[in-house]
């Protein structure tokens, strides 16, 4: 496990204790996407479950998630059994489902361990092949429990960053690359396969840092996962992020940098993808000009097909302020925004 900053986890603890929490017990939404996954184009349907939250958000919580307003700390199991029942009720077949909780689907504190199974079981009645998301201590000893959904399941973990420091000063993740790659051989020892998160541009990095840390992060994580999934920065409500945001201390990445992240990793022998949230938007990765909407649609339909084609022609003249930010920012000790570049 990664050791932790105590003053920077009391700060993201006080800004997320600002933020009420749900007294609803359904779940909290569902829609679709598409993804290439396995070699093919696949149809995903997403459903985010309530529960009690995310165990590690209870102590402190990491510094971008806005989880915690979704959750209800009096959800139990029958609750959760209930959502799911009345999720396929209206959604009762298809190809891949993606399950999210606000934290970890095998934290028996979360949800509960006695219908952990039952409800995969249930889910793979309906559906080809499903993935659920962990933190790296719950699966160590769920591993061999579930040998009996191999080829159906895949299991993903937040990794954010391969970088240590990263880890403890920037984002307040108590566990470590270390923790990843023990259960992630023991996924693979029981034939389910991984799914690996990264965070692009946690806050207080710099654009090309943040450029840097996710490819090299990216290359580290892809012997030891079958899938790696690049989730650049949008600003959640109640998070230490958002703080900074409203300061004036924090900028999403440039979609430049998305793309030129997923152009550099081409040569690995995974797939890697970036299903962006809040893409052309202030609080997500934006470039800030007119090529936005272009930029956005050229990122989601690669990530649908895995062809590059969609990211290799991508042009636009702000492609000069993109490298100038970079390089103005390179020569400060802090990160910058637009309206801090713009005064040069």
């Amino acid at each position: 496990m990664n050791s932790i900053d105590l003053q920077f986890a009391g700060e993201i603890r006080e800004i997320r204790n600002r933020i009420g929490r749900s007294e609803r017990k359904d779940y909290v939404t569902t829609y679709n996407e598409k993804e290439f996954l396995n070699g093919r184009t696949r149809d995903e349907r997403v459903l985010i479950l309530r529960t009690r939250g995310c165990s590690w958000s209870y102590h402190s919580g990491c510094s971008m998630c806005g989880f915690w307003e979704d959750t209800n700390p009096e959800i139990n199991a029958n609750d959760i059994m209930k959502q799911v029942e009345d999720f396929l009720k209206d959604h009762n077949k298809g190809d891949v489902l993606k399950v999210f909780t606000s934290g970890s689907f095998f934290d028996p504190l979360e949800v509960s361990e006695e219908i952990q199974v039952p409800i995969i079981e249930k889910l793979l009645n309906h559906y080809n092949f499903l993935i659920v998301e962990s933190r790296p201590e719950y699966i160590i000893n769920k591993a061999e429990r579930l040998k009996q959904f191999a080829g159906k399941l895949q299991v993903a973990m937040g990794m954010e960053s391969t970088d240590p420091d990263v880890l403890k000063y920037l984002i307040n993740k108590n566990y470590n690359f270390e923790d990843f790659k023990r259960a992630s051989e023991t996924l693979h020892r029981n034939g389910i396969s991984v799914r690996a998160y990264l965070l692009m541009k946690p806050p207080f990095m710099k654009e090309q840092e943040a450029i840097d840390d996710t490819i090299k992060s990216a290359r580290d994580i892809s012997s030891f996962a079958d899938f790696i999934s690049i989730n650049p920065m949008n600003i959640q409500k109640g998070t230490l992020v958002e703080s900074l945001y409203k300061e004036g201390n924090y900028r999403p990445p440039w979609l430049w940098s998305v793309v030129e992240v997923l152009l550099s990793l081409r040569d690995i022998h995974i797939p890697v993808v970036s299903l962006i949230t809040g893409s052309g938007k202030s609080r997500g990765p934006h470039n800030g000009h007119s090529c936005d909407r272009i930029f956005s649609e050229s990122i989601r339909k690669y990530s649908e097909t895995g062809d590059f084609a969609y990211l290799e022609n991508l042009s636009c003249e702000c492609r000069e302020k993109w490298e100038s930010f970079k390089t103005e920012e390179n020569s400060l000790p802090i990160q910058i925004n637009e309206a801090v570049y713009n005064d040069f």
